[in-house]
């Protein structure tokens, strides 16, 4: 009888439920990429004071040229130069969800001029942030997971609007 008690526990791992086997697999798989693409415009002073709206005003003004931070409490910080059309991508690697997100421009960029934010997930249409940026602030997104694709439109306001940057090889690599 001790013997079939034995073979029993040794059989079925020691009492350990199966699930237990299953979800250290689980573990094991790489999380997809953490993304935050930002698009990055000037939006002139009298735009942001007219009726027709951030977006249709200034989203095709782009400026190429600056690096956007992200940073995290669970990665190292993240930095991308956007290209001629103000697109960036920050890319975390290896993690599920990072927390108290942030996202920064240059201090030549936003040190002075206010601007605003509209930041959400395109899975599912939350929004994850929408409303000014102090001069010089950064951009709080709180928690992004893997599975979200969060995209965010920052427009920098300005007295003139800003000339595009090309991005040259150097600042890129």
């Amino acid at each position: 009888m001790r013997r079939m008690f034995l073979s029993l526990m040794l059989l079925c791992g020691f009492g350990l439920p199966l699930a237990a086997f299953s979800t250290a697999h689980a573990e094991d798989v790489a999380a997809a990429p953490i993304v935050v693409t930002v698009h990055l415009a000037s939006c002139p002073i009298e735009d942001v004071n007219s009726d027709v709206g951030f977006y249709d005003a200034c989203h095709a003004n782009g400026i190429g040229g600056e690096t956007v931070t992200l940073t995290s409490a669970e990665s190292d910080p993240v930095a991308t130069v956007t290209d001629a059309s103000g697109v960036g991508a920050a890319q975390v690697d290896g993690l599920a969800s990072i927390s108290q997100v942030t996202l920064s421009a240059d201090a030549s960029l936003t040190g002075s001029a206010d601007s605003y934010a509209y930041c959400a997930d395109q899975n599912d249409g939350s929004v994850i942030f929408n409303s000014s940026v102090a001069a010089g602030g950064s951009i709080p997104l709180f928690t992004v997971t893997s599975s979200q694709t969060i995209i965010c439109d920052w427009f920098i306001y300005s007295d003139v609007p800003l000339a595009p940057v090309v991005p040259t090889e150097e600042a890129v690599g």
